[in-house]
């Protein structure tokens, strides 16, 4: 009863491998394949050129969560500013004289207690807001 449940689970580990690209996700499923099929841990770290506690955590994953913890979980950080705050802020650079940076960095900092550590952050918000007006523009013209 055992041997079917580890060979549906290297089955249904193969099948995902096959479909899955994303290389630390492959890397996870190999080391929990590479265990169900018996390979020790000290074979499976050279083979992969990873550590013991990482086949253990994956392996620990795998078996509490199945391919759901072997996938990442990252989903990136929040922005600084909400949806509304945004809306908010291409609404004024629309307005008309606000598009210079400085006054886009003391608009930010005033009303949102915001100071980006790079000016690219700025400057996409210039975009957004030329590309919003260009669009709402040609709707009406």
């Amino acid at each position: 009863m055992e041997d079917k449940h580890i060979e549906k689970q290297i089955q249904v580990l193969d099948q995902w491998i096959k479909k899955n690209s994303e290389p630390r996700e492959l890397k996870r499923a190999m080391v929990v394949k590479l265990t169900l099929q018996g390979l020790n841990y000290n074979s499976i770290a050279d083979l992969l050129n990873v550590s013991n506690g990482f086949i253990s955590k994956w392996n620990k994953r795998f078996k509490e969560s199945g391919l759901e913890g072997l996938k990442l979980s990252y989903k990136g950080s929040s922005g600084y500013l909400t949806k509304q705050q945004k809306q908010d802020v291409i609404n004024w650079l629309t307005q008309g004289e606000n598009q210079g940076l400085e006054n886009i960095k003391c608009y930010l900092r005033e009303k949102y207690g915001i100071n980006f550590k790079s000016n690219s952050s700025y400057y996409n918000l210039i975009k957004e807001a030329q590309n919003y007006f260009l669009q709402f523009s040609a709707e009406y013209f």
